[in-house]
């Protein structure tokens, strides 16, 4: 991804082993480009389009044939859905409801995809981003939420995503995971018989 290079990925990475010395919690970074593909509403866009275009041309100016409507119509489908190919454009399609809602469950997919409810302790935390929804999300396991309120983390997150939103994601990730090490710290200090249960690295998921 080409808001994080090797030099950013380390700087997570020592983030997160900084963060796990200091508590009993495991600390997990997840990135995906795009939470969906949302090809259907692509294919909505380009369909409606091509419906709609030719007759509008046709109520304006009326020498078209129905022969030229239909041939219009199906060249403006298919120059249609090429362009919305470009994932740009097809952002710009869907509505942000949509893509956040999308993401919040990918976001849930994945605490449960890379393992983070199998801790010993039950003490994991995600942090979650998916690019194209501009989305950041953090997840605690049980053993955190006995402990420390869903509230807690809510500031945390807000900064997250303000950071993501400008495209500022290796320090969105870096000051998340600061700031909530700092509370596990706290609430759950490093124990003697703690292990390393989950990867430290940036796990870059492709779905």
């Amino acid at each position: 991804m080409k808001q994080l290079n090797e030099t950013l990925k380390a700087q997570i990475k020592e983030a997160i082993e900084s963060a796990e010395r200091q508590s009993s919690c495991e600390f997990v970074a997840v990135i995906t480009q795009k939470s969906a593909n949302y090809q259907i509403y692509a294919f909505f866009f380009a369909a409606l389009s091509a419906l709609l275009i030719p007759h509008l041309i046709y109520w304006l100016s009326d020498w078209f044939s129905i022969e030229k409507i239909f041939q219009l119509q199906i060249t403006s489908f298919i120059l249609l859905m090429i362009l919305t190919q470009l994932s740009v454009v097809t952002n710009g399609l869907v509505p942000s409801a949509v893509k956040q809602r999308q993401a919040a469950l990918v976001a849930q997919q994945s605490f449960r995809k890379f393992g983070l409810y199998r801790t010993s302790k039950r003490r994991a935390i995600l942090f979650f981003v998916s690019i194209d929804e501009k989305y950041a999300e953090i997840i605690t396991d049980i053993g955190i939420d006995e402990k420390v309120p869903q509230e807690t983390w809510q500031a945390v997150i807000q900064e997250f995503r303000q950071n993501l939103a400008t495209k500022n994601v290796a320090q969105g990730y870096l000051e998340a995971i600061e700031a909530c090490g700092a509370i596990l710290k706290r609430e759950f200090p490093a124990e003697a018989d703690d292990t390393d249960e989950l990867p430290n690295e940036l796990i870059i998921d492709h779905n």
